[in-house]
C-alpha cells in the first residue's frame, strides 16, 4: 500500500473572508496554534489572554494546501483520503469538488479520491464551521 502524506505545511484563514491574508499552518495541528504563531491571537493558555481569543471558536476556518501527484499513484485500483481527528464540523474540497462532510472528530473518515486526482498539482481545502455557533443554534 502506497501513502501519500499530507501533514506539514498547509494555509489558513477565517473562511468568510475573502480579502484576508492565509496564514501557515501546520497539520496536524490546531487554529489556535497557527493564530499563535502568526501572532494575531496571544497564548489562550497564559492568564486572561483566553478571553481575547473567544471569537476564534465563533469563526469558520479554512484550511488549503497544494500537493503533487505522480502518475504513477494514479494507477493504483484505490484512492482514499484518509483523515483523523477532523474537529468537528467540516467540509471538504478535492480540486474544487466537494468531497464529504464531517461532524464528528472523535472517528476516522475516508473518501474516494481517485476520480477527482489528476497528475501533477492537486489542491485540498477543508472547511471547519464553527462547533460553538451549531451547538448554540441547537
Amino acid at each position: 500500500m502506497e501513502t501519500l502524506s499530507l501533514n506539514g505545511r498547509w494555509q489558513v484563514k477565517q473562511a468568510a473572508q475573502a480579502e484576508l491574508e492565509w496564514l501557515a499552518a501546520e497539520v496536524p495541528g490546531c487554529v489556535h496554534t497557527d493564530l499563535m504563531a502568526a501572532d494575531v491571537i496571544p497564548d489562550p493558555f497564559y492568564r486572561d489572554n483566553e478571553q481575547q481569543a473567544l471569537w476564534v471558536g465563533e469563526t469558520d476556518w479554512q484550511y488549503r494546501r497544494t500537493f503533487v501527484v505522480a502518475e504513477d499513484l494514479l494507477a493504483q485500483d484505490y484512492l482514499l483520503l484518509h483523515c483523523d481527528g477532523l474537529d468537528t464540523l467540516s467540509t471538504i474540497w478535492l480540486n474544487g469538488v466537494e468531497l464529504g462532510r464531517t461532524d464528528n472528530m472523535f472517528r476516522t473518515w475516508e473518501f474516494d479520491v481517485k476520480p477527482h486526482l489528476h497528475p501533477g498539482e492537486n489542491e485540498i481545502v477543508v472547511v471547519f464551521a464553527s462547533a460553538l455557533r451549531y451547538g448554540q443554534a441547537k
